[in-house]
């Protein structure tokens, strides 16, 4: 994968809306076309491919980070395991904004929700 201007490769910190809710994250894109993300109540792997010009598309598999007491953070939907998360973006210099679908899964992958997403981000290392 290219590590160009136009490359998402790298360390970003953002901020996610959706439904009238906005979440911070931080994800990593490597090189090889894998990512990890992290926001306060999960974390994710997953895959971005390039489709030029500063332009991006990326997969994630969000997972819920249970509480030490074995219940899931605030805000969670019952029975929710993880969130599929499905992101178009775009690299404008040290930024980059985005829009896709995220899913929320079930631990048998049943659709439990599925909202619309925006996000937007900082470069924090390259």
């Amino acid at each position: 994968m290219s590590t160009s201007q136009t490359s998402p490769v790298g360390r970003w910190s953002g901020k996610v809306t959706y439904e009238g809710k906005v979440d911070e994250f931080t994800v990593d894109f490597a090189n090889n076309g894998t990512l990890s993300l992290t926001t306060h109540r999960s974390t994710g792997q997953g895959r971005w491919t390039a489709n030029g010009e500063g332009t991006f598309t990326f997969t994630v598999k969000e997972e819920f980070q249970m509480l030490p007491n074995g219940q899931r953070p605030p805000g969670v939907l019952p029975g929710a395991a993880y969130v599929q998360i499905d992101i178009t973006g775009r690299r404008a210099g040290a930024t980059f904004s985005g829009s896709g679908t995220a899913q929320i899964r079930g631990t048998d992958d049943s659709l439990i929700h599925s909202t619309q997403a925006e996000m937007t981000a900082q470069m924090v290392t390259q």
